[in-house]
């Protein structure tokens, strides 16, 4: 121990948890002179004046407990928490603290037999107080500085050298920098409000890394260091294969943000991290995890290995960059050099079912408008997928089955000439025996024959990524450009008007492959190609500077498919690369829109909840990745026959005062029953997994003139 773990004082505890109150306060002045957050509990962890606590209403609601408000005794915390098997712990469970006075739930530790994640007891345990709530919401309760709300963490009772008892909580916060780390009073709050609850023995911060360290160094916190006598531990016992990513938690965020890592990777992270939702082949940390962290919980459900080492990024430094195979064992950690094949062989068995694409029919030349693609039967619809892709062929599908007035013209751009673009486009490229002319066909042949390619990360980043600019830097056919121009025209009725060019490939908008957000759009505009000149604005909208010709959009959508976010989607799920093409949806690039929306026909994250999801924005603010700061409004509505029959505003927009809605009351039934209609009538021509229940996943926008329109319908699958 760094600090004495001696229980402190009553005195001293309720001085802090005066302190912890007045920071409260201060973020909220509206909170009550004493600074409580909810009712009072005693003890036994019901409120003192009778009324049921929070915790008390999820286990009738559920019928199991989830939580206790104030933990007492070694009866109650053993029904709370886990046995664990390690050398200096004994029992684990979590813990939820309000970081502010508006916090929805006052101070609880977790029932972790029930829920073992706080994700997962917020969203199911308090459908009322958290509905709608999604993963990167969560991480911004307890991690984002400007926005936290709660101080969430682990709660594990050590045992020392001494044969002393210690209980240790680690608190979450991002570790990249100081700013983003839990301050010297953060902690005294903390503590003294643990201390409030969890009377059962003493208490001690357990820094989680050096930044941490730093702060609690002349911090009057009582603290424990969990990785003095520990130079090793297994948490998922596995072997696995990967190239070595070593990454400080800055850089982690950073990889994290550009997709610098996957499935093929090792990572050897300096300090434990909250979490790692990306599939990866093993986890080396030089912090050690808790019991029930996200990472170690994540691994032990993949079987992936996964251990602590101390100062394992500078121990394993001469290993990055390298194809290893790693094997967390029961005592220690072992690492040798591995070939391609047998990391291949072992990829193969941990990724689930392949995923098959429709095989594309590549000679197929026709532009077609929306509402002209044959969709009456399931053949009709397997031959548009074939020739046109998934997104032009579920719109047409929609737009052919419901009300006009809430479509808009648009054609699709068949395979055939991405076919001809990828054959007839040349350019000079290495790809390990100097530089040579190539097709971008025969690049694409040559790297997915290529092991090293398949197999390497970082060389596989690097030629998808020079593959993708040069592709970007193509020729497009001048007959092929002189026919788009005329369907575009006969579409659209003028040469002045901004459309859009969005994906459609048969590799995405699929039953079991999403592909959300893999590829690319962008808007074009025929007056640009007509005006004899290269320089802008843009005819069509001179707010955008440069022009933005027909050529430029197909390429832009075309070269996306190679995306290396693309790439590495599609491997993970199994699926040929060699089988995929890439289509154009060409539809009008809506603009000045009062609000944009995604609307699910039940919860994609909620088992059995068969209320309407509605997300909305104002204006053209992004609802799916809203930038930092920002969120939209969540509303659920419950239907019957086709009528809403209630609509729950579970939170408003970032851009409202509150009490103002980005939707109103006669929007969201119009949309309800729209939802409702497009779910009768939608054709979906397979039948779902067992365990699964078919949503669909719709993008909206309402228009200036206050009317309604769809631009995009997928199937989604929610595990029951």
């Amino acid at each position: 121990m760094t600090r004495s773990t001696r229980a402190l004082s009553l005195s001293s505890r309720s001085s802090l948890f005066s302190l912890f109150m007045a920071l409260a306060c201060a973020a909220d002045p509206a909170a009550s002179d004493d600074g409580s957050t909810g009712a009072a509990t005693d003890t036994d962890g019901a409120t003192t004046d009778g009324a049921p606590t929070a915790c008390d209403e999820a286990a009738q609601r559920l019928g199991e407990r989830v939580c206790m408000h104030a933990v007492a005794d070694a009866d109650a915390w053993a029904a709370l928490s886990l046995p664990v098997d390690r050398v200096d712990q004994v029992r684990a469970s979590k813990y939820l603290v309000p970081a502010r006075a508006d916090a929805r739930l006052p101070a609880l530790v977790m029932d972790v037999h029930t829920y073992a994640l706080h994700f997962e007891l917020l969203r199911h345990g308090f459908p009322d107080l958290f509905d709608g709530l999604d993963p990167a919401e969560y991480d911004a309760l307890i991690s984002d500085p400007a926005r936290r709300e709660f101080y969430a963490g682990s709660l594990t009772e050590y045992r020392t050298a001494t044969d002393d008892r210690v209980f240790g909580f680690i608190a979450w916060d991002p570790q990249t920098d100081l700013a983003s780390t839990l301050t010297c009073e953060q902690f005294q709050a903390l503590h003294a409000a643990l201390a409030e609850i969890f009377t059962v023995g003493p208490l001690a911060a357990v820094p989680t890394g050096d930044l941490q360290r730093q702060v609690l160094a002349a911090c009057d916190v009582p603290q424990y260091d969990a990785t003095a006598a520990v130079d090793y531990e297994a948490y998922t016992t596995a072997f696995g294969f990967g190239t070595v990513r070593r990454y400080t938690p800055a850089e982690f965020a950073a990889a994290t943000a550009a997709v610098g890592y996957g499935f093929q990777d090792i990572l050897v992270l300096q300090e434990a991290p909250l979490d790692v939702e990306r599939v990866i082949s093993g986890a080396v940390t030089g912090g050690r995890q808790a019991e029930l962290s996200h990472l170690n919980v994540r691994s032990a459900a993949r079987g992936t290995p996964n251990c602590y080492l101390r100062d394992a990024h500078a121990r394993l430094a001469a290993w990055d960059g390298q194809l290893v195979r790693i094997d967390c064992g029961k005592t220690a950690l072992e690492v040798r050099a591995a070939t391609p094949e047998e990391a291949q062989a072992w990829w193969d068995q941990l990724r689930p079912d392949p995923v098959v694409m429709p095989e594309p029919d590549l000679d197929w030349p026709e532009f077609v408008p929306l509402l002209a693609l044959p969709t009456n039967t399931a053949d009709e619809r397997l031959l548009g997928l074939r020739r046109y892709g998934a997104k032009g062929r579920n719109l047409a599908a929609l737009y052919q089955r419901i009300d006009a007035a809430y479509g808009m013209p648009g054609f699709l751009v068949p395979f055939h000439h991405y076919t001809n673009f990828i054959a007839s486009g040349v350019w000079k490229v290495d790809l390990g025996a100097g530089p040579e002319l190539l097709s971008f066909a025969a690049t694409i042949d040559r790297l997915l024959m290529d092991p090293q390619f398949r197999s390497d990360p970082v060389l596989r980043r690097a030629r998808l990524g020079a593959l993708h600019e040069a592709m970007r830097d193509g020729a497009c056919d001048p007959a092929m450009l002189a026919d788009l121009g005329d369907q575009l025209l006969a579409t659209f009725g003028a040469d002045t008007v901004m459309v859009r060019f969005r994906s459609s490939s048969n590799a995405e908008d699929a039953l079991g492959f999403s592909g959300a957000g893999l590829y690319e759009s962008t808007s074009a505009c025929l007056a640009d190609d007509l005006d004899g000149d290269g320089n802008g604005p843009s005819r069509c909208d001179p707010d955008e500077q440069g022009e933005r010709g027909m050529c430029r959009a197909l390429k832009k959508v075309w070269a996306s498919l190679w995306l290396t976010r693309a790439y590495e989607e599609r491997e993970w799920y199994g699926m040929d690369h060699a089988d995929a093409a890439m289509g154009v949806l060409v539809d009008l690039r809506s603009g000045d829109e009062l609000a944009n929306m995604v609307a699910f026909t039940g919860d994609p994250n909620l088992a059995g909840d068969a209320r309407f999801l509605i997300n909305a924005q104002m204006g053209e603010l992004e609802v799916v990745s809203p930038t930092p700061g920002t969120w939209p409004e969540k509303t659920r509505l419950t239907l019957t026959d086709g009528q809403v029959t209630t609509i729950d505003r579970v939170r408003g927009s970032s851009e409202l005062p509150a009490g103002q809605q980005v939707l109103d009351d006669d929007h969201l039934r119009e949309l309800g029953g729209l939802l409702w209609q497009i779910r009768e009538q939608f054709p979906i021509d397979e039948l779902p997994p067992p365990d699964s229940a078919l949503l669909l996943d719709t993008e909206w926008k309402l228009r200036p003139d206050n009317t309604l329109m769809i631009k995009q319908v997928r199937p989604y699958l929610r595990r029951e």
